[in-house]
């Protein structure tokens, strides 16, 4: 979290525990990952259900794009343990997962790759398509985690242009897609981006917070983009 390690997440034979560090405890910062995992006597791990059920809210909650997801990343399933194995890189939050004995590469700095509208474009199909082995491959290396029902995905905004993030660089803004149409009775939720842009605005109206927002179009494919709530600039500008 933040570049400091916090503990560890395991899973042998099903069997999940999480298990703080000694360092983590005794930090500043170190605080429990949810009240639902808190620091316990002698710090014994925690294990089972609650373990399972705070990370599996980190992934999206559609069955169907975590599948489309495994396909994609070509993991062994869809729990939360094999997927954020893959994703864990950019979570909600200050939260980095990452494979046992690596460490933040370029914390304190912000590294992207510049992408065009048509790279942009690209990476908003590939997020509602499921590639084909030896056909087309997702034109991104973008492995982060984004809760909820919609299809989405996330970029960096700096220095006036979208970036790929890279290294340990989050994430910056959110890009929802219409949701179109929705459930066995087909309801027609096409203009959900204008929709959710709309109710922002009304809200805002009334003096209550919100995520700025706006609509923008990359070639034939339109998103609203969100501004993460959960990103903050470093007081030195240099990193997020």
């Amino acid at each position: 979290m933040n570049g400091l390690p916090v503990g560890y997440w395991e899973s042998a034979r099903g069997n999940e525990r999480l298990a703080y560090l000694d360092s983590w405890i005794d930090d500043e910062q170190g605080r429990p990952l949810s009240l639902s995992l808190p620091f316990t006597p002698g710090n014994q791990p925690l294990r089972g259900a609650v373990v399972t059920d705070y990370f599996d809210n980190l992934l999206p909650d559609s069955e169907r794009i975590r599948r489309r997801i495994a396909a994609r990343y070509r993991t062994a399933g869809t729990t939360p343990f094999e997927l954020l194995a893959v994703l864990g890189r950019d979570c909600v939050g200050a939260l980095q997962l990452l494979p046992a004995g690596e460490s933040p590469v370029g914390l304190e700095s912000i590294e992207g790759k510049p992408l065009s509208e048509a790279a942009i474009a690209q990476l908003l199909r590939d997020t509602t398509s499921t590639p084909h082995f030896g056909v087309h491959e997702p034109v991104d290396d973008l492995r982060l985690s984004i809760a909820g029902a919609q299809e989405k995905t996330a970029l960096l905004w700096h220095g006036g242009r979208w970036l790929l993030p890279a290294g340990s660089t989050p994430t910056t803004h959110i890009l929802k897609l219409p949701l179109g149409l929705v459930g066995n009775m087909r309801a027609d939720m096409r203009t959900s981006v204008e929709n959710e842009w709309l109710c922002a605005k009304i809200v805002a109206v009334f003096g209550l917070p919100i995520a700025p927002c706006e609509i923008a179009h990359f070639e034939d494919t339109k998103a609203l983009v969100v501004e993460r709530f959960d990103r903050r600039m470093a007081r030195n500008g240099r990193w997020i």
